[in-house]
């Protein structure tokens, strides 16, 4: 014979509310970390090889004396890196919210799971692709003198 447990049942719909606001949570902290990892992380290779971050030039723009051509240069480089940043952080944290949603509802299974964290390892080398892509075409545009004084300034 089923019985109803009004008490049971009210505990059941507290926890499930509970579970519900977590993932928000986890997103949350999921889209703090994408922002500042990628940036910093993803780029260290260009930096450390003198391949010059087209926002830290711009921010330095004085420093480094850029003329007006590179300037209009590097803004380009830079607002197109802004773009594709974006856009690949929005498909990694719908990618994440796929695979947190697979498993909070027990969807998940082998398949999936191997075709979402493929599919995430694609768009973290696609958004690391177009972070060295910029650099090194920032650093094309550069002269060596501004090269070394980047350099400099990044040890300050």
């Amino acid at each position: 014979m089923l019985s109803f447990h009004p008490l049971k049942a009210q505990s059941d719909s507290a926890a499930h509310l509970k579970a519900v606001a977590e993932p928000d949570s986890f997103l949350s902290k999921f889209e703090a970390f994408k922002a500042s990892k990628n940036m910093a992380g993803l780029q260290a290779v260009a930096n450390h090889n003198h391949y010059p971050s087209p926002q830290k030039v711009l921010s330095w723009q004085k420093e480094l004396q850029l003329n007006d051509r590179q300037m209009a240069a590097i803004n380009l480089i830079d607002k197109e890196l802004k773009r594709k940043v974006n856009e690949m952080n929005g498909f990694l944290i719908t990618n994440e919210r796929t695979m947190d949603s697979l498993f909070r509802y027990k969807k998940v299974n082998n398949g999936l799971l191997i075709f979402y964290t493929n599919r995430y390892g694609l768009y973290q080398g696609e958004l690391r692709n177009a972070l060295l892509q910029a650099c090194l075409k920032t650093e094309a545009i550069l002269t060596g003198q501004q090269i070394k004084k980047y350099d400099s300034l990044l040890l300050d």
